[in-house]
């Protein structure tokens, strides 16, 4: 193929990117406009929420230092994990006797006992007492 029907063949379908471009440009806009482009952080009144409707309140909690994730100890003697999924959280709460929490060099790691829920992992500066405590009662 030559230059010149290189061209040619270009100009004939530069319209169609260029349509195509300006489509995906304002569904963007549009997207940005509705609000897609918040973000959600944890902070003690949503965990504090949280955990009312587990029937229980938090004597402990830790938020991660992004407030896109955070594990309280809750009175009743369960564990709450939430994450942040989009612009919304996502909870779960279980007994301690049903968690495997370890902290080592600055990772906090906190699992259920079933696989149903991802772990979360965490990095810490420094581990309060209470977590260090908990870490050290052991696992199922």
């Amino acid at each position: 193929m030559d230059w010149a029907a290189w061209i040619a063949q270009w100009a004939v379908e530069a319209p169609v990117l260029a349509g195509s471009a300006a489509v995906v440009l304002l569904m963007i806009a549009i997207a940005w406009g509705l609000g897609f482009r918040a973000e959600t952080k944890l902070d003690d009144a949503t965990l504090a929420r949280l955990a009312d409707t587990e029937g229980a309140a938090i004597e402990h909690s830790l938020i991660a230092p992004d407030g896109r994730a955070a594990l309280a100890r809750l009175g009743n003697g369960a564990v709450l994990i939430v994450r942040v999924m989009g612009d919304d959280v996502s909870a779960r709460s279980a007994p301690a006797h049903m968690m495997r929490v370890r902290y080592r060099q600055g990772r906090l790691s906190a699992a259920f006992a079933d696989s149903g829920f991802p772990p979360l992992e965490m990095k810490l500066d420094d581990a309060p007492a209470w977590l260090a405590d908990m870490a050290a009662q052991g696992s199922p």
